[in-house]
């Protein structure tokens, strides 16, 4: 039982939702960049974002002000059952909120000074409460939440670059039910509930070059972080009155590093083209995930053996007039599980296709954003051990909106 249970746990800490990019990242801190589905990241230079992409993109942002953002993501799937479970189906949705603040302050025309709250990592998905997977996954749950400060300096009229210091806070929070015996309910021992939590530190290293005003690439590395998270799991049996409670849980997650080379050109006065390509190094991060606890035979090291990944972005802008933009974008965006073998229904994570669109309005002091994006996913089927063997058909939607006011 305590196995079971902690190999579960450590799916809930190091998952998050297959809607956002592949893996468990996410990148909606900027909404701009939601329209164009993160096509020329951190180098657009038309939010205070950068510090979480490229911090030497923080050059382009010529006065010094604020913004505050709001994406919501909302997933369907629809879940079909392999094997012993052949014919039966459920759901698995959800909604998530994900806002974001920066503050940005030019202290001269060299150094620019930058602050950000912002998630690069997260979950939250329920599965329908009398479906079939639900009993083995009903809910998870994962915060990470960035705090930053951020600096950079033009070198030159052509050279910038910049550094971002961060905290990170990570939470995991995961329900389900016991089976002795896997697909059959008259086994089951009792529910249990999992919480934990931990700080560490990291930070982003970037540089830009200009070739011209209206041209320029950019390219950053973001720095594995390691973090120690300890809590709490809560056993509740099927026997009334026997619940067993641990409070020295332990882990290690990882999550990784990774290389952003982004690109700007303005085409024309009306026309401006953006590309980006990341670089994900899940393989050292996400191989595989160890806990223990104090309770006999509670050490587990669950498998996954996850791939570095590569996402590829293309967008563009169209400056209408002094007061609006409107932006498009695409991306493909690959997934660090290779097969069947290393998805579980707590990260059924498949390959996907972004289209999106925004849009920008400005007038004096102030610009507002809006952003969406759509995600199809490809079928993805569960069948890691010790997971409901399953076939997954998802669907995500994004919707974003962003308030800026320059000094």
């Amino acid at each position: 039982m305590k196995k079971y249970t902690l190999t579960a746990i450590a799916l809930a800490v190091a998952c998050a939702s297959q809607a956002h990019a592949a893996g468990y990242q996410l990148n909606e801190y900027s909404i701009t960049g939601l329209g164009r589905s993160f096509a020329g990241a951190g180098v657009v230079g038309d939010d205070y974002s950068a510090l979480a992409y490229n911090p030497a993109g923080m050059t382009l942002m010529k006065r010094s002000g604020f913004q505050g953002g709001l994406t919501v993501a909302e997933m369907e799937s629809k879940v079909k059952g392999n094997s012993m479970f052949e014919g039966q189906s459920t759901d698995m949705h959800y909604g998530v909120p994900l806002p974001s603040g920066f503050a940005h302050w030019n202290v001269n025309d060299k150094l620019f000074l930058g602050a950000g709250i912002y998630a690069p990592y997260g979950l939250s998905t329920k599965h329908d409460q009398e479906g079939f997977v639900a009993p083995y996954a009903r809910k998870s749950e994962l915060e990470v939440i960035d705090s930053s400060v951020a600096a950079a300096y033009k070198v030159t009229d052509k050279l910038s670059l910049g550094a971002t210091l961060t905290l990170r806070y990570i939470h995991g929070h995961m329900s389900g039910d016991k089976y002795g015996t896997p697909g059959i309910p008259a086994t089951k021992e009792g529910d249990y509930n999992y919480d934990l939590d931990g700080w560490t530190g990291t930070g982003t290293i970037g540089a830009m070059y200009e070739f011209t005003p209206d041209t320029r690439v950019g390219i950053s590395y973001k720095f594995r972080s390691i973090q120690k998270v300890k809590g709490d799991f809560t056993f509740n049996s099927v026997i009334p009155g026997v619940s067993m409670v641990a409070s020295d849980g332990l882990a290690s997650p990882d999550l990784p590093a990774g290389v952003l080379l982004s690109a700007y050109h303005k085409a024309t006065d009306k026309i401006g083209l953006s590309s980006s390509v990341r670089w994900t190094e899940w393989n050292k991060s996400f191989n595989q995930f160890s806990m223990s606890s104090s309770f006999p035979e509670s050490s587990v090291t669950q498998p996954y053996e996850w791939r570095n990944t590569w996402t590829i972005s293309a967008g563009a802008d169209y400056y209408y007039n002094d007061n609006w933009t409107f932006r498009v974008g695409t991306a493909y965006d690959q997934s660090p599980a290779k097969s069947q073998y290393n998805r579980s229904n707590r990260i059924p994570d498949t390959n996907r296709i972004w289209l999106s669109a925004g849009l920008s309005y400005a007038s004096d002091n102030w610009q507002i954003d809006a952003g969406f994006a759509h995600l199809f996913m490809q079928k993805g089927n569960v069948a890691m051990e010790k997971n409901i063997p399953a076939e997954y058909t998802s669907s995500a939607n994004m919707y974003g909106i962003n308030f800026q006011y320059k000094f």
